[in-house]
C-alpha cells in the first residue's frame, strides 16, 4: 500500500509538472490560428496582424486558417478537436455562447471542450433608420413602435444581432418585425431605398459615411457605454434601461490546455493588443480593445448563454 501511495504521489507530483513545462517549451512548432469566418472580413483583419506580431514574439509561424460555415461551428470544431497544447486556437464571436442555444447539432461542447484565452476586443451595434423616419433618438423609436407594433421592420444579417433585437422587443414591450438578409449589403441598401425602417448593423465608418452624408439615420449604439467612433450618439439603454448588445471577438484554445498556457498565451496576446500600433489597427476596423484576463472571459461566455437562453426560448430561434 506505501509503494502503491508513493507511486501515485510520484504521479501527481509529475502531472503538477507538466503544466509550467509546456508553458515555457511553448511554442514547440507552427500555431494555427482558426479564422470561422471567409477571408477578407473583419475577423481577418482583425486576426492577420496580431498573427503576425505574435509569430515576432514567439519564433514560430502563427498561420490564420479561414475555416467558415455553421455559424462559425466548423471553424471553432477545429480547435475542439485539437491536442491540448496551444498550438491550435481560435477566434470566435459572440456566436460562440448563441450557437449551442439554437437548437445546433454541435460536434463539440463549448464549455468542456474550449476554454476562453481572452476577449480580445468589442464591436458596437447600433440601429441604424431611414432617413425619413419619424424617429431620430431612443425614445422617439420606443414610442413610435408602441404606437405601431408589427410595422416597423428592421433588417439583419446576424442571428445573434436577430436575438438582440427580439430581447429589446421584449424588455421595451414593443413589436418590431424582423425580415432576414444573407449580409449587411442587401439590408443597407434596401434601408437607403426606404424599403425597411430600420437595421441592426456593427458601428462601421463604411456606413456611417450615409449617416454623414444625410442619407441614413443614427439612431442608437447599443452598448453600455458610448462607443468611440460616434461618442455625440446616445445609447439604446436611455429610453431602455439595463439593455445592451456589442459584438465579442474572442480567442478561444482546447479545453483541456493547462492553465498556466493557457494564461502565457493570453499574456502575451494582450501585448500585442494593448501596443499603441495594434491598438490603432482595431480602432480602424471599428473595434475596440479589450484584452481581458481568461478568467474573466470565461466568466462571460457563461453569463451570456445565461442571459440569451431565455430570450431563445421565448422566440424558438434555431438553426436548422
Amino acid at each position: 500500500m506505501k509503494s502503491m501511495a508513493s507511486a501515485m504521489l510520484a504521479f501527481l507530483l509529475f502531472g503538477s509538472a507538466l503544466a509550467p513545462a509546456a508553458a515555457q517549451s511553448f511554442p514547440a512548432r507552427a500555431v494555427r490560428w482558426i479564422v470561422p469566418f471567409p477571408a477578407g472580413g473583419a475577423t481577418d483583419a482583425l486576426a492577420r496582424p496580431m498573427a503576425d506580431r505574435l509569430a515576432t514574439q514567439w519564433g514560430h509561424p502563427v498561420i490564420v486558417e479561414n475555416r467558415p460555415g455553421a455559424n462559425t461551428a466548423i471553424g471553432t470544431d477545429q480547435v475542439a478537436k485539437s491536442a491540448p497544447d496551444g498550438h491550435v486556437l481560435g477566434m470566435v464571436t459572440s456566436a460562440l455562447h448563441i450557437n449551442p442555444l439554437l437548437g445546433q447539432n454541435l460536434p463539440y461542447d463549448t464549455l468542456s471542450d474550449l476554454t476562453g484565452v481572452m476577449q480580445m476586443t468589442r464591436l458596437h451595434m447600433a440601429l441604424y433608420a431611414r432617413r425619413d423616419l419619424e424617429a431620430g433618438t431612443p425614445a422617439e423609436l420606443v414610442a413610435l413602435a408602441r404606437k405601431q407594433p408589427g410595422k416597423l421592420q428592421y433588417g439583419s444579417a446576424s442571428p445573434a444581432a436577430y436575438l438582440a433585437m427580439e430581447s429589446l422587443n421584449m424588455t421595451a414591450g414593443v413589436k418590431m418585425e424582423y425580415i432576414p438578409y444573407k449580409g449587411s449589403a442587401p439590408a443597407i441598401t434596401d434601408l437607403l431605398g426606404g424599403r425597411l425602417a430600420l437595421i441592426i448593423d456593427p458601428v462601421l465608418s463604411s456606413t456611417l459615411q450615409y449617416v454623414r452624408e444625410g442619407r441614413l439615420r443614427l439612431i442608437a449604439t447599443l452598448g453600455a457605454q458610448r462607443a468611440e467612433l460616434t461618442p455625440q450618439t446616445p445609447v439604446i439603454g436611455d429610453a431602455v434601461p439595463g439593455f445592451t448588445y456589442i459584438t465579442l471577438f474572442g480567442l478561444v484554445a482546447q479545453g483541456k490546455t493547462p492553465p498556466d498556457l493557457v494564461r502565457r498565451i493570453r499574456d502575451d496576446l494582450a501585448r500585442v493588443i494593448l501596443s499603441p500600433d495594434i491598438s490603432a489597427r482595431i480602432r480602424e476596423i471599428g473595434q475596440e480593445p479589450v484584452a481581458s484576463t481568461s478568467e474573466d472571459y470565461n466568466a462571460l461566455i457563461r453569463s451570456e448563454m445565461k442571459r440569451w437562453e431565455p430570450v431563445i426560448k421565448a422566440t424558438g430561434a434555431k438553426i436548422n
